[in-house]
């Protein structure tokens, strides 16, 4: 018998990011599936990525997509500010070759410009849909407001503040 396993985290993403997936070679769009429901089961975890330049991710992470490891898949994890090991959400961010860093300058650009735009709106827009979607999300938890101060990277503007112990 198959047991059908339930999606510990919601799923939500860049609207161009999903442009990236049918761009990329079948053989790596079918291996970024695969890891995006991996992710939102919290059975794989990428590692953390820096500000380097003017590229800032830090707060994102990646993941290694091909054997030759020419392609990247970016996203960002969300935390529950309750219980920071919780896995709220997966928002993917971009998906591309890592030749000439050309994924992780679009992971940049993409999270500057949801990091203005959410802190103009409050709520982070790309976990609205995924947070409304998600039977597990308590009304104050989605009621929750992000705001990014100056100097602050937009991936880590993003994720709940933590809480004290």
């Amino acid at each position: 018998m198959t047991t059908i396993t339930r999606p510990l985290a919601a799923f939500s993403s860049h609207p161009e990011a999903l442009d990236d997936l049918l761009s990329v070679p079948q053989h790596v769009r079918m291996l970024a599936l695969s890891y995006l429901g991996r992710l939102v089961r919290a059975e794989v975890r990428g590692p953390l990525l820096e500000e380097q330049g003017e590229r800032d991710l830090r707060g994102a992470r990646k993941l290694y997509l091909d054997e030759a490891l020419d392609y990247r898949l970016v996203y960002v994890e969300r935390r529950a500010p309750h219980n920071p090991r919780h896995l709220q959400g997966i928002h993917l961010v971009a998906v591309g070759e890592r030749r000439g860093v050309a994924v992780y300058e679009t992971a940049a650009r993409r999270l500057r410009q949801a990091a203005s735009h959410e802190v103009k709106r409050g709520m982070p827009a790309r976990f609205q849909a995924a947070l409304a979607a998600s039977a597990r999300t308590s009304p104050a938890q989605s009621a929750a407001s992000v705001s990014a101060p100056a100097g602050v990277s937009p991936a880590v503007a993003l994720s709940p503040p933590a809480r004290p112990r």
